[in-house]
């Protein structure tokens, strides 16, 4: 044998210390030295199948482990190295078996614990892997990868807290473990912490700079922050670590269209496909990438729907001839067409398109559901709510707040569903008011499960195509009685929705038109909502830019719902108001590249007035809910925009008595401040067209003492508006209603 002045034990210590310090090679030499010396040398064979296994050379490394174990039958460090090895090649049952062999044996091993509880997390069998990791941790405390493992298992579990604690205990343990710092952030982002998911994304990066999970998944914490010229290099980063890496090209797409370089955006979507053919949430995207945030003009639209309805067209073909399936049943939630209902259109035909093709692939995915029995008599309705929105958010403000607070418990039981991670004073009051509340994220199974666990009679949805997870629940029939509501004001398109719940006083007269559901015109707003008390800040004009003298125009809504073929009526209010005014709007938040667009799109239009854009429109940073409705104060008339009416923020406004000019739409969504106002009894300022939207805006500038009028009317008879318990009478006789015809038909 070589290196002849060593004895048997010499060449094998040698060998250990070798293949502890990765000197693979010489460890094999020393190992088949012994071997050829002593063929039944168990430690020579185990030694020489742990250094084959770590070259890549499996096969072989799976024979020398049967030898070694046909001389030693019951050595459980080798039965689960032997695993090890299976679990490389593909064979994970036979894997398992070697596991279970060495735990006969030694029930209590900490590494073989470790490596069973890896095996079952790679096959998703989180349940059964976490007690596995659990031994495995209490026989070696200090096992650092157990603990970050066991965290992943926690994850997966949607244990998220408990998966945050593991993760912190391995990196306590291990400061420079990446690993475990990335998946510290991921529990952190999912938490909605990004800053301090950031903060453990940098560590991660501090100890290996080019970890591209890290990188991209940094990318996506600023992404979230709006923080998106950040983001995108970050993404890049990403893409530089890992040429053609599909999940940092759809991250690069998602940012581009955050910042409205649709054709950009396509082009990383398409560059995800052709590095993972067949990845879901990148044909997806592809399709709703047809919808961008802003328009550069009105024949944009036309342009931009024509190839939005080309491609759900395609994609739809494809789920109905099964080349896709369960992948983009996962994906429904990561891109919704949240955007469509921004072209001012009517948009039932394109919805049902949609609604269809995601009820088939749910369907597919789930299966039909055990619904509750109609209710006997005399027992009370068990009505769900299910929304991302339990949080300060215009949606828990406007219907939900509402029903939780008055629907008569002699007769309902209700039951809220929080979808969203997002905790507040709004959740904790929704948890207090409801028979039960389940707090998410959880998976789509798992809101199943848990909706299916409550047989509620009624299901609504106060919105459907904001909230990731609301539509492939909304998708599936969970109750008898299933609603949509206007919180988005848009039909869902789906066959499994029945009802849509909408505002008499805010629909057209051919609003039926306008839904695949059957629409149920509730009185008045259709809401009871709670004034609002203005919050005690002290701003002032000049923090903001705003002229002490001018007369200041609350343009307050997000950019993308100013479409451009309105444009025009700022610089012709600025020159008939005949007197110094200024336009508040609020910035896009995180991009300023659509700040700037639609700044270019107002610019040729003062210019042909003769006017300064830059010293009419003014471009507020992005304000918290207080500083919003403070803001609101510093005004002098609140201007409704055209084609997308203001809900909330029309009734956040009247906290400030701020007259409304409103010119009512074709459209539910574009009617509702007109429904606001024609219920406080204030017409005068709803216009009849554009020319009347104009003169209306410039008269409140020319006349204060009409202003003052108009003011002073506002508040007295904002009071009409508020705590409005007909509309609730009517929901809860709509809801009885529904499900008695559905038990009789």
């Amino acid at each position: 044998m070589p290196e002849m002045t060593l004895t048997l034990p010499e060449a094998i210590k040698r060998a250990a210390a070798a293949q502890r310090a990765g000197r693979l090679d010489e460890a094999e030499r020393l190992c088949r030295a012994v071997v050829t010396a002593q063929p039944d040398h168990f430690d020579a064979l185990h030694l020489l199948a742990i250094a084959q296994s770590g070259q890549g050379r499996r096969a072989e490394a799976l024979a020398t482990f049967d030898r070694a174990l046909a001389v030693q039958p019951r050595h459980v460090q080798a039965l689960g190295n032997r695993g090890i090895v299976l679990r490389e090649l593909g064979r994970a049952g036979e894997a398992e078996a070697s596991y279970a062999r060495a735990l006969t044996l030694s029930p209590d091993d900490a590494d073989v614990r470790y490596y069973r509880a890896n095996l079952l997390l790679e096959q998703r069998r989180y349940a059964e892997a976490l007690p596995d990791f659990d031994i495995a941790i209490a026989r070696r405390p200090d096992f650092a990868a157990a603990h970050n493992n066991r965290g992943l298992t926690l994850f997966e579990l949607h244990r998220t807290d408990e998966a945050l604690a593991a993760f912190d205990r391995a990196v306590a343990l291990q400061p420079d473990f990446a690993a475990a710092h990335h998946n510290r952030g991921n529990a952190l982002q999912r938490l909605k912490r990004f800053d301090d998911a950031l903060a453990s994304y940098d560590r991660a990066l501090a100890a290996r700079p080019d970890y591209p999970e890290a990188l991209n998944a940094r990318a996506l914490a600023l992404q979230e922050l709006k923080r998106h010229d950040e983001a995108l290099t970050a993404c890049e980063r990403a893409i530089a670590a890992r040429p053609g890496y599909p999940e940092a090209l759809y991250l690069r797409g998602s940012i581009l269209r955050a910042m409205n370089r649709s054709e950009d955006a396509r082009a990383a979507y398409a560059a995800a496909l052709a590095a993972r053919p067949g990845y879901a949430e990148a044909r997806l995207a592809r399709c709703m990438a047809e919808l961008p945030i802003l328009y550069r003009d009105a024949a944009e639209i036309d342009a931009c729907r024509a190839a939005y309805e080309r491609e759900l067209r395609a994609l739809a073909a494809e789920v109905a001839s099964g080349k896709v399936g369960d992948d983009l049943a996962g994906a429904i939630g990561s891109n919704l067409p949240f955007f469509l209902a921004y072209q001012g259109r009517n948009d039932r035909e394109l919805q049902r398109v949609y609604g269809e093709m995601v009820c088939r692939l749910v369907s597919a995915r789930f299966g039909p559901a055990p619904i509750a029995p109609p209710p006997s008599a005399g027992e009370k309705l068990r009505v769900g709510i299910v929304s991302g929105y339990f949080s300060q958010h215009s949606n828990w403000k406007q219907p939900i707040s509402g029903w939780l607070d008055q629907l008569d418990r002699a007769r309902f039981r209700l039951f809220g569903y929080h979808t969203s991670g997002r905790t507040d004073a709004a959740t904790r009051k929704a948890a207090s008011l409801c028979e039960r509340f389940v707090q998410g994220p959880l998976p789509h199974g798992r809101w199943r499960q848990e909706i299916l666990h409550d047989g509620p009679h009624v299901l609504i949805y106060p919105e459907i195509g904001m909230d990731s997870t609301v539509p492939t629940l909304a998708a599936q029939r969970l109750a008898r009685v299933q609603c949509s509501f206007w919180g988005h004001p848009e039909t869902s398109g789906m066959p499994t929705v029945d009802y849509f719940l909408s505002s008499a006083l805010m629909e057209p007269d051919d609003g039926d038109a306008h839904y695949t559901e059957r629409l149920v015109r509730l009185p008045n707003l259709s809401i009871y909502y709670e004034p609002i008390v203005p919050p005690p800040l002290p701003l002032t004009r000049a923090q903001y830019g705003l002229r002490r003298d001018a007369v200041v125009y609350w343009c307050c809504q997000s950019l993308f719902k100013y479409l451009p073929q309105y444009d025009e009526v700022f610089a012709h209010i600025a020159r008939a108001a005949g007197r110094d005014v200024q336009f508040a709007f609020i910035e896009n938040p995180g991009s300023q590249h659509i700040t700037r667009l639609f700044r270019g799109r107002l610019a040729p239009h003062f210019a042909e007035a003769g006017l300064d854009v830059d010293r009419h429109c003014v471009f507020l940073p992005r304000l918290d809910m207080r500083e919003f409705v403070a803001a609101a104060g510093l005004c002098d008339v609140y201007l409704d925009s055209p084609g997308w009416s203001g809900g909330n923020t029309t009734l956040e406004c009247l906290v400030h008595d701020l007259p409304v000019v409103t010119l009512p739409g074709s459209t539910m969504r574009s009617r509702h401040s007109t429904a606001i106002l024609t219920m406080m009894g204030v017409g005068e300022t709803i216009a009849a067209d554009l020319g009347d939207y104009v003169e209306i805006a410039a008269r409140l500038a020319r006349e204060p003492a009409w202003r003052a009028a108009m003011k002073g009317k506002m508040s007295a008879n904002k009071h009409r508006v508020y705590r409005d318990r007909t509309s609730i009478d009517a929901l809860e006789a709509f809801l009885e209603r529904a499900v008695a015809e559905r038990a009789s038909s």
